[in-house]
């Protein structure tokens, strides 16, 4: 069953993938099934008292990001938040924070932005003013769940 909760989430990873790549948008009944399935992923793995632990740094991490990047777009930018910043990539922050142990949580979100920096960078002229962060970030979590799916190189659920 676990296993198959991992291909259902690599397959809906995707599936955000190509959405935001193609439409600038994800669904959210996607974003919906992923939180549950990151979740209970995580919450099979640790008793109650400290999933909840982890997910309130989880969303504590996340909240300082998102505060960042919002004096970052007013003062620097002269922008709202949301007109550089989709909810959609918000969405995404909370289901990561929801689907990991802090320390796992850590690694995979930094890495992840460094991945959809260095993928931005790389395709600058083929993507538009906006990047697809959480479809970036999709892809890359995808491949790290996939690839520890195939090979078992670490429990991603151990703190």
């Amino acid at each position: 069953m676990i296993t198959a909760l991992n291909i259902v989430m690599i397959v809906l990873l995707i599936w955000i993938f190509y959405e935001d790549l193609k439409n600038r948008e994800i669904t959210t009944y996607v974003m919906i099934g992923l939180l549950f399935i990151g979740g209970f992923l995580n919450f099979r793995e640790h008793i109650f008292k400290i999933f909840l632990i982890s997910t309130v740094i989880n969303i504590l991490v996340i909240s300082w990001v998102v505060f960042i990047l919002w004096l970052y777009a007013k003062f620097e930018l002269k922008s709202s938040l949301f007109r550089v910043f989709g909810i959609g990539d918000v969405l995404f922050f909370i289901f990561m924070g929801v689907s990991f142990p802090t320390s796992t949580f850590l690694v995979i979100f930094s890495c992840s932005l460094i991945f959809s920096l260095m993928i931005s960078l790389t395709f600058r002229k083929k993507l538009t003013k906006m990047v697809p962060l959480a479809g970036m970030q999709a892809l890359f979590l995808g491949l790290i769940v996939g690839i520890n799916l195939i090979f078992e190189l670490v429990n991603l659920y151990t703190f």
